[in-house]
């Protein structure tokens, strides 16, 4: 590793993952380049061991590694302390991010980032291809790929895609990005937004980063479990956009309109279609399965089991707690079973459909994400 003349600085941001943030560090520290980079870690009052592992890493990596740790914690404060950090402590010219639960997959990838970034100059970031796994990290749940080729994401493709459009660990901008962040904060979709504004953000389609779904002390886990925090999250956007709005004149303004529809529920989302979806339903035929128990399968079992329609069963590619029942009483089967037993199978999302139909099923698949668009 080479920390003269350091060109990234790798912002590792972590809050109670002892049992993730080895992981990360290591999938930082592995990095092959032929220039500097350097690794600041953001501790946010950890009290579960975290602490200890950034210190060691630190005593092991001199130079490499610098801290810094709160006395108080400031996601609770609603602080961004992303920003300072980036503005008065990163060395770099250019930045990247993995947070304490996520993990890189690719030792090129600081590598192939900033290749790319000098190759595109008229772009201020760069992201790349990414999934989301389990909580152990074992089992990819789904997809964060934008596009399925190279190529320049533009700032309309980006507002309407959200913040989950690109995998956070997979960004990679030029530190001169935070001279004008345009009234936003460092939210991952600001971020993105704000990236793509210059030339668009160059997409390298080459699966480098990873996210923890529901890991402790994650996004995910924080705000999508959480329908109270969910509204607040949702209201933090629906502000940003409104602000960027300002800021650009208006120039995306048609764009950001069609965005803000989607601060939606996917419930709400479902009922805009209920006749539709009842004239598929009333053809299908049994046993009829929902592949998928993230937020568009749970909120599709709530709303057919809401206007009276039976489902036999549902699951999930963890394959947990089979033979057991949701809280809405439908019985939690196995992929296998839905494959080789489902006569309809109800794909919660896009990435389930797309796998589904290449596992060849022996029942009419149905792709259900389109009666849930936003989100």
């Amino acid at each position: 590793m080479i920390t003269e003349n350091c060109e990234v600085t790798v912002l590792c941001v972590t809050y109670n993952q002892v049992s993730y943030l080895r992981k990360a560090l290591d999938s930082i520290l592995s990095q092959e380049t032929n220039f500097g980079y350097e690794v600041i870690v953001h501790d946010d009052v950890s009290n579960d061991g975290t602490l200890e592992i950034i210190k060691e890493y630190e005593r092991k990596y001199p130079g490499v590694i610098r801290l810094i740790i709160e006395t108080e914690n400031q996601y609770s404060k609603g602080i961004d302390f992303i920003a300072p950090i980036i503005r008065n402590y990163a060395c770099g010219k250019y930045i990247a991010l993995c947070e304490g639960d996520d993990f890189w997959i690719d030792n090129k990838k600081l590598q192939i980032q900033r290749d790319a970034m000098l190759e595109n100059p008229n772009c201020d970031m760069c992201a790349c291809w990414g999934c989301t796994v389990t909580e152990d990290g074992k089992n990819e749940v789904s997809q964060i790929r934008p596009i399925n080729h190279d190529g320049i994401l533009s700032t309309e493709e980006v507002i309407l895609g959200g913040g989950q459009y690109l995998v956070s660990a997979g960004l990679f901008f030029k530190k001169s990005m935070y001279d004008d962040l345009y009234g936003m904060d460092s939210l991952d979709y600001s971020l993105q937004i704000r990236g793509s504004i210059k030339g668009g953000i160059y997409y390298i389609d080459r699966k480098m980063a990873v996210y923890r779904r529901y890991s402790k002390g994650s996004w995910t886990n924080a705000v999508l479990k959480k329908s109270d925090v969910l509204e607040k999250q949702w209201e933090k956007e629906k502000y940003l956009l409104s602000t960027f709005d300002r800021y650009t004149d208006y120039s995306f303004h048609d764009v950001i309109e069609e965005r803000l529809k989607s601060y939606t529920t996917f419930d709400s989302q479902l009922e805009t279609f209920t006749d539709e979806i009842h004239d598929i339903l009333s053809q299908s035929v049994h046993p009829i399965i929902i592949w998928g128990m993230g937020r568009r399968g749970v909120s599709l079992e709530r709303y057919l089991k809401n206007n009276s329609f039976q489902i036999d069963g549902i699951c999930d590619a963890i394959n947990e707690h089979i033979g057991e029942k949701t809280p809405l009483g439908t019985p939690i089967v196995s992929t296998n079973m839905a494959l080789t037993n489902g006569k309809t199978i109800l794909a919660s999302n896009n990435y389930a459909y797309e796998y589904i139909i290449g596992e060849k099923p022996i029942g009419k698949v149905i792709a259900c994400q389109k009666y849930m668009p936003y989100g």
